[in-house]
């Protein structure tokens, strides 16, 4: 086992002004590239009436037009690509977006990318404790989606062995079977994967004590801290939150490092703004709002100014306890575009999570199903329970439904008719869908709009 404390301590470390000039560096760089490369680029800025010759300052990327999702799906599918298909120099790997609400939004990869890609997973599976001859059980999708390549990467560039299991949870005594044969240590999936298996573990009577795993990394959806919590007791681990991108080749685009007081975002690599959603002028360090993503670095794709629509919270600090100087960004509350409004109040998906876990009873997904009688919104909420033979007891199960209403319309507002149903009875989010409400909210009010 290495005592390195970091996997690339120059950089890691970097005093802030350095990392600002750095930036400052590298985003010329890359609009002049872009600008001078890509028809895209070159007529967005036109028409926004920048040249790169303007980007003077880090303060004159607010000069640049916003990146929006649907500007990006127009351009597919080469339309973002700064390199050709192969060669020495051009894009050897394509990876892309789950395409679940239109075209999915191509990423290109050159040698040099996915170097730079496998260093950046190599430092964040470093940071959390990962050292050479450790062993990585990798639950996230294999494929188009990034998750399984980025960490599968790192793993091989800092000497770790790693299972690419791949994101199917109905495999789980084979993935517990692994964990307990090979000597796992570690191992990173979504945070509701990690729910169900946990279950599945407990159902099944499996002792994680007993084994090696002691790290656990999750992200690819919000998650609040009682799942956290949940996870750790569950599998007797540290859990740990990250977060990425599949338009910027994520994972390896933020981490929490062992203090765990917010995530580390590779300042190196990323340029993040956190802006107001409504207006899209930043706002003060640590308030929330939406962040804005450029990647200072890519060389197959550039994406500048790209909103991503989550909302978190943005924030330097002179040096972590743990030593590392880039920014940080909190956890991710939820999406602009996965708020909810039920009776004028605004709802996330994240917000139900948290209240229902307060009850041992809860199985491992809900359903938010929003409709209007009569001019009015009506919030019904499914719940899966853990245990089927529960719905037979038909008092027990009022009351409970009572206390989840109530529990949810503590941190929300809103009381909720909840219904209790078996365990996974209800859809489930299948790889970019997890970042989206689309797996937990079912809105029948646009069904009947104009009815």
């Amino acid at each position: 086992m290495s005592d390195r404390k970091y996997f690339n301590e120059e950089i890691e470390t970097l005093p802030r002004e350095r990392l600002r000039a750095l930036q400052l560096e590298r985003l010329q760089a890359v609009v002049t590239r872009a600008y001078r490369q890509n028809p895209f680029y070159r007529q967005l800025y036109d028409e926004a009436g920048v040249k790169p010759e303007d980007i003077k300052s880090l303060e004159d990327i607010q000069k640049l037009p916003f990146l929006e999702k649907k500007s990006v799906r127009a351009a597919y599918p080469y339309g973002m690509a700064m390199v050709p298909p192969g060669g020495e120099q051009g894009a050897l790997e394509v990876h892309a977006t789950s395409g679940t609400t239109g075209k999915s939004v191509p990423v290109f990869a050159t040698r040099r990318d996915l170097q730079n890609w496998a260093e950046l997973n190599a430092r964040e599976l470093w940071m959390v404790g990962l050292r050479p001859g450790d062993i990585l059980l990798n639950c996230y999708g294999y494929g188009l989606p990034t998750g399984g390549f980025g960490f599968h990467y790192g793993a091989l560039e800092m000497g770790v062995m790693v299972i690419p299991m791949g994101s199917d949870a109905r495999q789980y005594e084979r993935i517990f079977e692994f964990i307990v044969d090979f000597g796992v240590s570690a191992m990173c999936m979504t945070p509701s994967v990690g729910l169900y298996l946990g279950r599945k573990a407990r159902e099944l009577g499996i002792d994680f004590t007993r084994t090696r795993l002691r790290i656990g990394l999750f992200g690819a959806e919000p998650w609040p801290w009682e799942t956290r919590l949940k996870l750790e007791e569950y599998f007797h681990i540290t859990a740990y939150d990250e977060f990425g991108m599949t338009e910027f080749l994520g994972p390896g685009m933020t981490c929490e490092c062992q203090e765990r007081q917010g995530m580390h975002a590779w300042a190196d690599t990323f340029l993040v703004e956190c802006i107001d959603p409504e207006t899209g002028e930043w706002v003060e360090e640590g308030q929330e709002g939406e962040l804005v993503w450029t990647w200072l670095t890519g060389e197959g794709t550039a994406m500048i100014r790209y909103r991503s629509r989550d909302l978190s919270r943005l924030w330097w600090e002179e040096r972590c306890p743990c030593g590392r100087t880039h920014p940080k960004i909190g956890a991710i509350k939820g999406r602009t575009d996965d708020a909810v409004s039920i009776r004028g109040l605004l709802v996330f998906p994240s917000q139900v999570e948290a209240a229902l876990l307060r009850f041992p009873e809860t199985g491992t997904n809900f359903r938010i199903i929003v409709d209007r009688h009569d001019g009015l919104d009506t919030f019904l909420l499914k719940v899966e329970v853990k245990e089927r033979q529960l719905l037979e007891q038909n008092e027990r199960c009022q009351e409970l439904a009572r206390a989840m209403a109530e529990a949810v319309k503590s941190v929300t507002g809103n009381t909720p008719k909840v219904e209790l149903v078996p365990p996974d009875s209800l859809p489930r989010a299948t790889g970019g869908e997890s970042k989206t409400a689309s797996a937990r909210v079912e809105d029948r009010r646009k069904l009947h709009a104009g009815a």
